[in-house]
């Protein structure tokens, strides 16, 4: 987290004028693997993204790793004509996503810290597709899979006592687990054919199982969660204010219940994809009858942000529209993907939204103070840009913004 240290003199002005600034207001673009387009699906707290990209040619489409800027390709289970995506990493570097075989079956893979791949499917004895969607840190991973005759339902795998059919209510006919919180507590929903989905979630019950429960809206409702924190905060979208448009809710477990979060003016429908445990939820709105494009925002002290007003005035970020936010980790950073400005989908990142910016940490990498922080200070100073207008008078460039930035710098921001 960058906030303003402690300062003094000059630099007290720095405060009352840029105290309530916010890092974040930077929207990076991520590569491809050399084709067109690209999606991110979720990020660690080491700022490691996954998500989609393709390749050359944009016949095919891998799992992709971004790090430090750099794009890295993934794989696929079947071969590197077979397309696979990854939806989460943990902490130690873990991915989950599938593999998509040219039978258009689609395998759960797991990538390795060193990224070699295992095919979980497989060693689950899935019949027909299996999918993963969450991993925790202690590499538990949870998704959707028949592991038995009949329709898929929620299943939790580990390294030690493999997959299970787990978190999906036993009456239902089909299920998945979406969401897996570090405690193990299992987020989803189960279905009937012609009902609708209900919200769902599941607690270790000491014993090597699962004790599960519907937590979404009473009566013919529709419902999904789709993460929880370690807080016990659990997110997704239903219906129950509507009979057709749906939005994103927080669910509360005791008793069951649910707040809505609203949606964005004009889009009808909204849904929440993830939660950390700051409570700063993110996600999407879209319009009920597809005319208007989807805005990506985030949940933030009690209201909704279109992700969107980062791209008026803060100069070329490359997007025409912010579509969708899909991860968020604990310093704040947002990613997703959106539509570009040459008419592409191209996953985004952007960092620590809504958190107070240090004035001097003015240079990449950020939230380490070094000699490149002072050279952008310099140069900002001589073309009288605003970030190095830090002390009074405002909108006058001299020797007290030269010794606000001194001071903040000398503060070592924390």
């Amino acid at each position: 987290m960058k906030t303003a240290g402690s300062i003094g003199g000059a630099g007290l002005a720095l405060v009352v004028a840029c105290g309530t600034a916010v890092a974040g207001g930077q929207v990076v673009r991520l590569d491809t693997l050399g084709g067109t387009d690209s999606v991110a699906w979720d990020i660690n707290d080491n700022g490691q993204i996954v998500g989609q990209a393709n390749l050359a040619g944009d016949a095919v489409a891998h799992g992709v790793l971004w790090e430090n800027g750099a794009a890295t390709d993934l794989g696929a289970w079947g071969g590197a004509g077979d397309i696979s995506t990854a939806e989460a990493i943990n902490n130690g570097g873990q991915i989950i996503g599938y593999s998509e075989l040219s039978s258009g079956l689609r395998e759960a893979t797991l990538w390795a810290p060193d990224l070699s791949m295992r095919n979980l499917g497989i060693e689950m004895g899935a019949a027909g597709s299996s999918i993963p969607w969450d991993i925790n840190e202690q590499g538990e991973v949870c998704g959707q899979a028949a592991l038995s005759p009949g329709f898929s339902k929620g299943f939790v795998w580990d390294d030690v006592n493999g997959a299970r059919t787990e978190g999906t209510v036993s009456f239902y006919m089909g299920g998945a687990n979406k969401g897996m919180n570090n405690s193990s507590v299992l987020v989803g929903h189960g279905f009937f054919f012609g009902d609708p989905d209900m919200a769902m979630l599941a607690t270790p019950d000491g014993r090597g199982a699962w004790d599960e429960f519907e937590i979404g809206p009473p009566g013919f409702t529709f419902s999904i969660a789709t993460e929880i924190n370690d807080a016990g905060v659990v997110v997704g979208f239903t219906n129950a204010d509507s009979p057709g448009p749906w939005n994103a809710c927080i669910f509360t477990q005791t008793p069951p219940g649910y707040a809505t979060l609203g949606t964005l003016p004009e889009l009808e429908n909204s849904e929440a994809y993830d939660v950390n445990e700051a409570g700063v939820v993110v996600g999407f709105s879209w319009d009920d009858d597809f005319l208007l494009p989807e805005r990506a925002w985030v949940y933030l002290d009690g209201e909704l942000h279109d992700l969107n007003d980062l791209l008026v005035g803060r100069g070329e970020t490359g997007f025409s529209q912010l579509l969708a936010a899909t991860g968020i980790n604990e310093d704040n950073d947002i990613v997703g993907y959106g539509l570009t400005t040459d008419g592409a989908i191209a996953g985004f990142v952007i960092e620590a939204y809504g958190l107070e910016a240090c004035a001097a940490d003015l240079a990449e990498p950020f939230g380490q103070l070094d000699f490149s922080d002072v050279t952008a200070f310099l140069v900002a100073f001589a073309g009288m840009a605003p970030e190095a207008d830090l002390a009074e008078p405002f909108g006058q460039f001299d020797f007290s913004d030269v010794v606000g930035f001194l001071t903040v710098f000398g503060s070592g921001c924390p």
